[in-house]
């Protein structure tokens, strides 16, 4: 089956709508409500529960158009960097799968996640340099300061920002002041509109005791759908540390750039912290899954064919099949 994708994209994007289907048609025929968490949600997403509140299946709609656009740009962005072959689209459909397995309606990680793929745009390097202008810095981190607008523990995102600003040396005071810049933009303006309306002073001593304190637990589910959820965490996990042990196999500019989209799983983890541990919101890994992902199930060909792997293909198929289905049952 993943030879299917490897170059037949008719049929890639046959099944991609087939599985966007699966995984919403439960909520499109019954619309869960969105639901508000005064702890973790920033002042954006709270105007979208606001808007929304009354047209649950609108919501939904929205959600699945945008975990679909989110998928394709994600997936051109990482064919046109080189960092997946530009025959296939398989990070779309491991983008969706993650992004729908525990969310039925519009979460503020889908904005978010939209924000993330901009960034880690601006993050990529192109041409010959090893490092990244300026403006872009600035660019970037303003989308992190946008995200936590949206989600308040998105401000992890910033430590995977430093990470990044080690690999690439940006250790200068342009590269700082950019940084904090960058990130602040957002905040002026949302400061300037609540202070104009009378809303500074409350909206600064809910952010303060949100971001405080951890809510870090186990929710209650059903039996089967954690194990499929404990299941996808360890697939997710597995793909990650499998391509960051080969980076050493390709040049350095792919290994950063990699490394740029990868790194962004240590942000996931400490927002993990704001969120329960179990059942596990995979939809935080969704980025860093869609490519650690397609580089495990679809391994590189040599002239040999994977060599002695060449009878074990099955394999990754089978892997392939229990990721949808784990998916599903979440």
């Amino acid at each position: 089956m993943l030879n299917l994708f490897r170059k037949n994209m008719a049929v890639q994007v046959l099944l991609i709508v087939v599985a966007l289907v699966l995984l919403w048609l439960q909520p499109l025929i019954t619309p869960p409500p969105m639901t508000a968490s005064p702890d973790t949600d920033g002042v954006l997403y709270s105007l979208l529960v606001n808007w929304l509140s009354g047209v649950s299946r609108l919501a939904v709609i929205i959600a699945m158009i945008l975990v679909l656009a989110e998928g394709l740009l994600l997936n051109i962005l990482l064919s046109d960097i080189g960092l997946v072959p530009q025959t296939t689209l398989l990070p779309t459909l491991l983008y969706i799968t993650m992004m729908s397995a525990t969310a039925t309606t519009l979460t503020p990680i889908v904005p978010v996640s939209a924000a993330l793929i901009g960034c880690t745009y601006l993050l990529m390097l192109r041409g010959t340099l090893l490092t990244i202008p300026t403006s872009r810095i600035c660019s970037a981190t303003a989308l992190i300061g946008l995200c936590s607008l949206f989600y308040l523990p998105a401000l992890a995102i910033l430590v995977s920002y430093l990470f990044v600003a080690i690999s690439f040396r940006l250790y200068n005071w342009r590269d700082i002041v950019a940084l904090l810049l960058g990130f602040l933009a957002p905040y002026v303006l949302l400061v300037t509109v609540l202070f104009m309306t009378d809303g500074l002073a409350e909206w600064w001593s809910a952010t303060a005791a949100s971001l405080g304190g951890f809510s870090f637990h186990i929710a209650a589910t059903e039996p089967l759908p954690l194990i499929a959820n404990i299941l996808l965490a360890l697939i997710v996990a597995a793909s990650i540390f499998m391509l960051w042990g080969k980076l050493g196999e390709h040049p350095v500019m792919w290994q950063k750039n990699a490394s740029t989209v990868m790194l962004l799983s240590i942000g996931a983890i400490i927002m993990l912290f704001y969120s329960h541990l179990l059942p596990v919101d995979l939809s935080f890994f969704a980025i860093p899954f869609a490519l650690c992902g397609t580089h495990m199930l679809l391994p590189k060909r040599n002239g040999n064919i994977i060599g002695h792997r060449k009878q074990r293909l099955w394999i990754y198929d089978v892997l392939f099949i229990l990721t949808f289905v784990a998916a599903l049952v979440c």
